[in-house]
């Protein structure tokens, strides 16, 4: 007897994308914080510390987003070009947030970043998901249109 799995293959594939994409960035953010922790310790402006952190940390993540998470076979410098347009994004939004944050409300820059990161979060997913890896395959081949 098989037994059918009644959620459609396509949801089950996004949902353990989903899963796969909170270790990753979880991991990620935790690694960005602790060099952005170092530089505060080391005295460095919390920019500063921000920008250094950012270009450490993107280079590290971006192969374990193209091949755990989202499991690309595109052309390694188009998805790298893609990947460090959505991540940018996320990077110029949490530049703007923190010195909000930091300087109007006084809080601490790395409270800040983790809002920042919280709120980014999800618009990078969606990013990643349906820019930087996209499945170029599909798009690339002619749709038959059927006349009945």
């Amino acid at each position: 007897m098989t037994v059918r799995n009644p959620i459609p293959l396509r949801v089950r594939s996004i949902s353990g994308q989903a899963v796969r994409y909170v270790l990753v960035a979880g991991t990620t953010s935790l690694f960005y914080l602790s060099l952005v922790a170092a530089g505060l310790a080391a005295q460095v402006h919390y920019f500063v510390a921000i920008l250094i952190a950012q270009g450490i940390t993107i280079l590290c993540a971006f192969p374990f987003y193209r091949r755990f998470v989202f499991q690309s076979r595109s052309r390694l410098a188009v998805d790298f070009a893609r990947f460090v347009g959505v991540w940018s994004t996320g990077a110029i939004a949490g530049l703007v947030v923190t010195p909000l944050l930091v300087e109007v409300l006084m809080w601490h820059p790395l409270v800040a970043q983790i809002v920042a990161i919280v709120v980014v979060s999800v618009m990078s997913f969606l990013g990643h998901r349906y820019f930087s890896f996209r499945d170029t395959s599909k798009a690339d081949k002619p749709s038959r249109i059927s006349v009945d």
